[in-house]
């Protein structure tokens, strides 16, 4: 993380000068009130009082190593396995221990975060830099243990659930029992390549014992059940399953468990308010979107653009076109800036004739995603879009997602893909990017009509090219024009064509 990485730095060396000293191992915790992200308060001594164990991670939303604790969702199985989720014997919470930082900030949406804080979490979110001062924190994570006595206990980030489980029983001397057979369903969105296929539906165990049999039933939106499934393997607490359903068409699905291990799936008596586990999920299934042979892959590059790569690939993972890193800026020590960052990166591909289906893999060499700077994705973020005839099929937003982002089904052709196209294959939009004027080029013998059109399909300007053997020009003066991404149309003898042109 490149301005978070540096605001980190400059955090330890303050806690550095001043010499913080963190309340000692076994001393008498502050106590605290406070209000989580849904408007309910919380005072520590009331959970202390109930016999429950506490456990509170002070973090902050620019720290990598917090970060990394939050996407092994440590607490979030912890929480759901002992906490309100589960047997109710453990609260947790995370504390937001940096004053300067904001609620867009743990909302993923600030210019301080690692990313999105908040969805998925089930546990209260404590925005309060006063808990961080009270317990004199040194470093970012600290987690601390708060027995039942009020004797605090600190360590470090990146222990597991089972890990922290066992701090709890040890170190506090309180044994917690947990509940059998208690499983969270997982929601999934899938993309299929044809009218129907299969569609996975995975869960994790929150159980003391290991599932070794489930039930499942699939329905349809209209209720109707679809299919049955049993689950049958090893999963212990804290891991994941997956159970198949084959033949599946395009539509909204609902899965069900209908036992565990034989007996009854736990359903917690009171849950969080929100994210806490289910015994159904919900899935939508969609057909990846038909495309021409040859597309236009759009990639929005944010400040860092020299760590931005894209690999398309098609059913059996081939790579079939592929670009990036893009060039190096010189805004700051990690390569910010330059003539690529901040923009639309145009590839124009052309996909191999024939029936396949293709994923997107979206990589960036630093490990945190895209979250720099303005974006030109009309749908907001980053990310990337893949356009076919000048019409977007598929836009991906992207943020702080890491190494990698993998997208299925973001475009099929068939049999028939590009008949039209390769009538019309002589065509040529440059420059592109375009400043003051962008050219169309083309050879035809009928009436052309080029026309060019925002991504709603406005149409901001049209010429007619009378029908004459040879090349001709069509050129469109850009002034007025905001910077973004326009459709060029070219239409002669009851046939299209269209492409697409970035305007700086």
């Amino acid at each position: 993380m490149k301005k978070i990485l540096l605001s980190a730095i400059l955090c330890s060396s303050l806690f550095a000068g001043n010499s913080i000293a963190q309340i000692a191992n076994g001393s008498t915790a502050p106590d605290f009130t406070s209000t989580d992200q849904w408007g309910n308060s919380h005072t520590l001594s009331d959970y202390l009082a109930q016999g429950k164990t506490v456990i509170i991670d002070v973090s902050a939303t620019w720290c990598g190593p917090c970060w990394g604790m939050h996407q092994a969702h440590t607490l979030r199985n912890l929480y759901n396995a002992y906490g309100p989720n589960g047997s109710d014997e453990i609260m947790i919470f995370f504390v937001e221990g940096d004053g300067q930082t904001t609620t867009a900030d743990l909302e993923g949406t600030g210019g301080n975060t690692q990313g999105d804080w908040m969805t998925g979490t089930p546990y209260p979110v404590l925005d309060d830099a006063s808990i961080a001062s009270a317990y004199q924190i040194s470093a970012y994570p600290t987690l601390f243990r708060v027995c039942p006595d009020g004797k605090a206990y600190a360590s470090t980030g990146g222990a597991s659930a089972s890990d922290l489980l066992s701090d709890v029983q040890g170190t506090c001397g309180q044994g917690v029992s947990g509940v059998e057979n208690h499983i969270g369903m997982k929601d999934g969105n899938g993309v299929l390549c044809s009218a129907s296929g299969d569609v996975a539906i995975s869960f994790t165990n929150y159980g003391t014992n290991t599932v070794t049999a489930a039930n499942v039933v699939l329905t349809d939106g209209s209720g109707n059940q679809v299919g049955s499934q049993s689950f049958s393997g090893s999963v212990a607490q804290f891991a994941e399953g997956t159970v198949t359903f084959t033949g599946v068409g395009v539509g909204s699905y609902t899965a069900e468990v209908q036992t565990v291990n034989g007996g009854t799936a736990f359903s917690s008596a009171s849950p969080s308010p929100e994210y806490a586990p289910s015994t159904t999920s919900t899935a939508e299934l969609s057909l990846a979107p038909e495309a021409g042979l040859n597309i236009t892959v759009n990639v929005f590059t944010d400040l860092y653009a020299v760590e931005t790569s894209w690999a398309l690939k098609n059913s059996a993972g081939s790579t079939v076109a592929s670009g990036g890193p893009y060039t190096e800026g010189t805004d700051d020590q990690w390569g910010g800036g330059g003539p690529d960052a901040n923009t639309t990166m145009v590839h124009e591909v052309t996909l191999p004739a024939g029936e396949d289906c293709y994923s997107f893999e979206l990589y960036d060499a630093f490990g945190d995603g895209q979250q720099y700077g303005t974006s030109e994705n009309p749908n907001g973020g980053f990310g990337f879009a893949i356009l076919s005839n000048g019409v977007s099929i598929t836009n991906v937003s992207a943020g702080g997602f890491g190494a990698e982002l993998i997208s299925d089904g973001v475009a099929r052709t068939n049999a028939s893909s590009g008949i039209a196209e390769a009538e019309l294959d002589n065509v040529q939009v440059y420059p592109n990017p375009a400043t003051d004027v962008v050219n169309i080029s083309f050879e035809n013998t009928n009436d052309t009509y080029v026309s060019i059109m925002d991504l709603q399909g406005r149409v901001l300007g049209t010429q007619v090219a009378s029908g004459a053997n040879g090349t001709q020009v069509i050129s469109f003066s850009t002034e007025g024009f905001a910077k973004g991404t326009y459709v060029i149309s070219v239409e002669t003898n009851g046939l299209t064509t269209n492409s697409n042109v970035v305007i700086k």
